[in-house]
């Protein structure tokens, strides 16, 4: 039987890949394909199980990361922090569970989700980042490494 490790690990690239694969195009209405995002590992925590993706909103590539307002709440999250491929600190986001009613009517938020999002450059943009959860005493709760090509914008 695989460890609880694995096993979350597994489910959480198949999230990943599932939520990320393809994010539709940003006028809505096309079949285009902006992104392909792949966790390439997993930290020991279960607040980052839904991994994060590369999206794009009009041709702006982001770094999306979705997050329970119970997990925020429960592990005192206080922000997440993003490392480039060379693992320098790229980014800060705040994270607090007060921002779920802000989030309540963003689109791509289920009931009960925060969805912190980084800008990260324009379309075609290619990256490594290690997305980590950091807790307000400044201890790691939980760690994502994804990769992610966001194309031109290419139609069938």
């Amino acid at each position: 039987m695989p460890s609880r490790r694995a096993l979350l690990a597994t489910v959480g690239s198949a999230a990943v890949a599932g939520i990320a694969g393809c994010s539709g195009s940003e006028s809505g209405g096309s079949d285009t394909v902006d992104c392909q995002t792949s966790a390439l590992d997993h930290g020991d925590g279960d607040v980052l199980d839904t991994g994060a993706s590369g999206t794009v909103e009009d041709g702006d590539v982001r770094l999306a990361v979705p997050l329970s307002v119970d997990d925020v709440r429960e592990n005192d999250l206080d922000r997440i922090e993003v490392y480039d491929a060379t693992d320098a600190l790229a980014h800060v986001i705040p994270v607090s569970a007060d921002d779920a009613g802000l989030m309540a009517n963003k689109v791509g938020v289920n009931e009960g989700q925060l969805r912190y999002e980084q800008s990260l450059g324009r379309r075609p943009f290619h990256g490594q980042y290690r997305v980590v959860a950091v807790n307000a005493a400044g201890e790691t709760v939980d760690s994502v490494t994804v990769e992610f090509n966001c194309f031109a914008d290419v139609s069938d």
